[in-house]
């Protein structure tokens, strides 16, 4: 597949089976999320990987956004690793931004080997990073849901070909 019907082929799902990710298959989306770049090649991100049903368990009631997924990844940075604007007299920090391009690399990589995905953020960080016992210095970026299509209630949602025109989305100047 080339990457561009990758890219269109790839949707939000809300609706997972029950049938589990194969190990291979999260082995292969972990490994492309762990090769995605980041601010100074920092490496700020973690993931944790939820599938047993006391960890997913515990994750559903901090939020619905989990979609019943068989796995859901807890995409977490470190602010003692994460890469600082400082010396630009700039309080940005970059581990968000590397988060959410792991991110993306998950979700992609997912796509690549026949599974579907959903960034999501709808949740309280603080709770999810007690109920995990995280570190202070340790924050929830996103969840990424993984697994496959319940085929009978899934699919992409009808927003999902509405796209702005290229004229309105990119401009040379």
């Amino acid at each position: 597949m080339q990457f561009i019907d990758l890219a269109r082929s790839r949707y939000s799902c809300r609706a997972f089976s029950e049938k589990p990710v194969e190990t291979e298959k999260l082995d292969l989306i972990l490994e492309a999320g762990r090769l995605a770049p980041t601010a100074t090649n920092a490496q700020p991100v973690r993931v944790l990987v939820l599938k047993s049903e006391a960890a997913l368990t515990k994750m559903r009631g901090l939020t619905r956004m989990t979609y019943n997924a068989p796995v859901v990844l807890v995409v977490l940075y470190d602010t003692d690793v994460s890469w600082k604007a400082s010396n630009y007299n700039d309080p940005f920090d970059a581990g968000d931004m590397d988060a959410s391009i792991v991110a993306t690399h998950l979700m992609l990589a997912a796509k690549s080997v026949g599974l579907e995905s959903l960034w999501a953020r709808a949740f309280n960080a603080a709770e999810v990073a007690k109920a995990f016992d995280l570190p202070e210095n340790v924050h929830v970026a996103c969840i990424v849901d993984i697994g496959y299509a319940d085929q009978e209630k899934g699919g992409p949602s009808p927003r999902h070909a509405a796209r702005k025109d290229m004229a309105d989305f990119a401009k040379e100047i």
